[in-house]
């Protein structure tokens, strides 16, 4: 019969990978050192692996302990959740984060779910652009970066793929205009990068219409009928309509979107909310 992993140990263990000692880890437990000791050793025999590499003057994961640690917060934050969703020991904290205003669609599901479970965290949310919520990070103005594009920084983990359309208001006819009017963000985005590269490959022509720093401003004249937009299915609202390649409109790439988090030892709210965008997006794949 395969043992299960005990909350207990796995507390322990992220202690002492936390402080990197383990009296500190002790301390910070309430408990004897030779406690957690025991309770790593009896965790390596669990998982048949050595977690630490272990010397007079230092401790340190080894490589499959970084990869048990990832598994270890993960377990150790839906403990928390349960409880938390029951009543008990409820998460309490605040949480600093930054999405681009098109994964602000994610955003109703992902904060109802974690309402839900952490009704009692704080959270300052943003909206910026990819360049800006990385360098906001960066700075240590917020601990979490929902992105559709790296901007040259490693790190970030890929959480959905979503594909581009193009789309035009209900009801509206501009898409047949000549050349074709477009409602689309500023140098530097990926979206409108895409939109150009394949209206330029095939020989269709366009014009700058409308430019914008947010989706709002560009949404305000797609709806009202005065140009084409860009935009992943997931921020499609009722009011528009997607182009077809039947309309002479070519096919977009798809886009990756990308969660930053400024730590791998970040507090247990900001973790907590890093699992719930993952799992949210995770169970709503793109249309």
């Amino acid at each position: 019969m395969r043992p299960d992993l005990n909350i207990d140990l796995l507390r322990s263990f992220n202690a002492v990978a936390e402080t990197r000692h383990f009296t500190r880890a002790a301390e910070q437990l309430n408990c004897a050192q030779s406690a957690v000791s025991m309770q790593v050793k009896r965790l390596e025999a669990i998982v048949g692996v050595q977690l630490f590499e272990r010397s007079k003057r230092i401790v340190k994961l080894t490589e499959e302990g970084e990869i048990f640690r990832r598994y270890a917060n993960r377990m150790l934050c839906l403990n928390d959740l349960t409880l938390a969703a029951f009543g008990r020991n409820a998460l309490q904290g605040r949480v600093r984060f930054s999405a681009t205003d098109t994964s602000m669609c994610f955003l109703p599901a992902i904060l109802s779910r974690f309402a839900q479970s952490c009704p009692l965290v704080e959270l300052e949310i943003r909206c910026e652009r990819s360049w800006e919520a990385l360098d906001s990070l960066q700075a240590g103005e917020t601990d979490l970066a929902l992105v559709t594009q790296p901007c040259g920084r490693k790190g970030g983990q890929l959480v959905k793929r979503e594909a581009l359309v193009w789309a035009v208001a209900q009801g509206a006819s501009v898409e047949e205009l000549d050349p074709l009017p477009l409602a689309i963000f500023g140098p530097g985005c990926i979206y409108r990068k895409a939109a150009l590269a394949a209206l330029d490959d095939c020989g269709r022509r366009w014009r700058h219409a409308y430019n914008s720093e947010s989706r709002d401003g560009l949404n305000v004249a797609v709806a009202a009928g005065l140009a084409v937009t860009v935009v992943p299915v997931s921020a499609l609202t009722p009011n528009l309509r997607v182009l077809s390649p039947d309309e002479g409109f070519p096919p977009l790439p798809e886009i990756e979107i990308l969660l930053f988090e400024a730590s791998s030892e970040a507090a247990l709210p900001v973790a907590t909310f890093a699992r719930t965008i993952e799992q949210t997006l995770a169970d709503n794949p793109a249309r």
